[in-house]
């Protein structure tokens, strides 16, 4: 754009077309710079791209923007030349500060009003300056966001003196208005986007604590906290997908009930306390006979369940058998004297071809049948396994 002479007018030649083709380049600039995407990482690109459409429609030799750092100083963030273009990697030199009230920038910042220097040669603010460095006019013009929070302070600059007129001073009091919209909108982005990054993480944290708490009570509620050992709930879920199992695939499982022998007798002579050492004490040597696929549980005081998947009458009581050997030689010291415990089992037996069709045995009746074989055991005399009889549930 050519400078305007302060005695253009629409009555001289070109005065109209002059204004036209000025309105024309304005509009362009202001419409590339609303058209900027505010939410590029960078700030110092965005605000590169909106000086490059200053040089692009106004032909001025340089533009630059001095950002007003954390410190109250004004340091060069960015600049583009007519040589450079929006995308030309940023010089690495120290970039150029000023102090709030230091130079024609500090002073724009200071006042809060566009200062214009309109032959940078004869301004006594640019004495000590270098002439090779020297622009022939400047225009620094503060930058502030919507509630008056100073950004920064915009510069141009062109190497002919008295080149810029009321016309360029309009256009940049209208353009920095829409650059500091642009870098306050950016910055709300930003920082809305932290907030919610946060906000987000906060919640995942709340939802995998609260996960981890739900693990831990449904674990509790699973599990026995004397022995460690799972629990009648977790049984009951269990033993469905077992018998499900067994529906589907046709195989054997064996369920076994086993009950500490004169359990009251030793809480009554030695206290529950040593009570609780004996439970222990079987529930971690039942762990140590089982398999992973098995299920086994204290069901209640002194009686334990068992259930062996995928497993045949036969190898059941042998299974059952050798738990209640391994019982039986396990030892307390207590009070100088040395205590044994025995179990008495009952062995429920559940055969491949035991439920036809769709038909599913009813748990609590195995279990019934199983205690009838404990109570049989306990009446023979304790200490032994005794296997449920009635061909009619055992499928024989």
């Amino acid at each position: 754009m050519n400078p305007q002479t302060p005695n253009a007018s629409f009555g001289q030649p070109g005065g109209v077309h002059d204004l036209v083709i000025d309105l024309f380049n304005a509009l362009s600039a202001i419409k590339q710079l609303s058209e900027l995407d505010c939410q590029v990482d960078d700030e110092a690109k965005l605000v590169k791209q909106a000086l490059a459409s200053l040089i692009q429609y106004q032909d001025m030799e340089r533009c630059s923007f001095f950002m007003l750092d954390d410190a109250g100083m004004l340091t060069n963030l960015t600049g583009i030349s007519v040589e450079e273009s929006p995308q030309s990697a940023a010089v690495r030199d120290k970039p150029l500060t000023f102090k709030v009230g230091e130079g024609v920038i500090g002073t724009a910042a200071a006042s809060g009003e566009l200062q214009h220097c309109r032959n940078c040669a004869e301004d006594p603010r640019f004495e000590k300056t270098a002439a090779a460095a020297l622009p022939g006019s400047l225009i620094s013009v503060p930058v502030f966001t919507l509630n008056r929070h100073l950004i920064g302070v915009l510069n141009v600059s062109h190497p002919q003196p008295f080149y810029f007129t009321d016309w360029h001073i309009r256009l940049l009091e209208v353009y920095k208005n829409i650059l500091g919209q642009l870098i306050t909108t950016r910055r709300l982005v930003r920082q809305m986007e932290r907030q919610i990054a946060s906000r987000t993480a906060e919640l995942e944290t709340l939802v995998a604590e609260t996960n981890q708490l739900k693990e831990h009570f449904a674990s509790m509620s699973m599990h026995d906290q004397l022995t460690g050992l799972h629990n009648r709930r977790f049984f009951y879920d269990q033993v469905e997908i077992a018998i499900a199992q067994h529906a589907r695939y046709h195989t054997s499982l064996c369920l076994l009930v086993l009950d500490i022998d004169h359990f009251k007798v030793i809480n009554d002579r030695f206290g529950h306390l040593f009570g609780d050492q004996v439970l222990v004490g079987v529930a971690s040597a039942l762990k140590r006979q089982v398999r992973s696929t098995d299920i086994l549980v204290r069901f209640g005081g002194e009686e334990f369940v068992l259930i062996f998947t995928n497993t045949p009458c036969d190898n059941g009581k042998a299974f059952g058998e050798r738990i209640r050997q391994e019982i039986s030689k396990l030892e307390w010291n207590v009070g100088g004297e040395t205590v044994n415990v025995t179990l008495s089992i009952g062995l429920f037996c559940l055969n491949a071809d035991a439920c036809p069709g769709s038909l599913a045995p009813d748990i609590d009746e195995m279990i019934n049948c199983a205690d009838t074989a404990l109570y049989q055991a306990k009446a023979n005399g304790r200490d032994q396994l005794v296997v449920f009889e009635d061909q009619r549930l055992r499928g024989d």
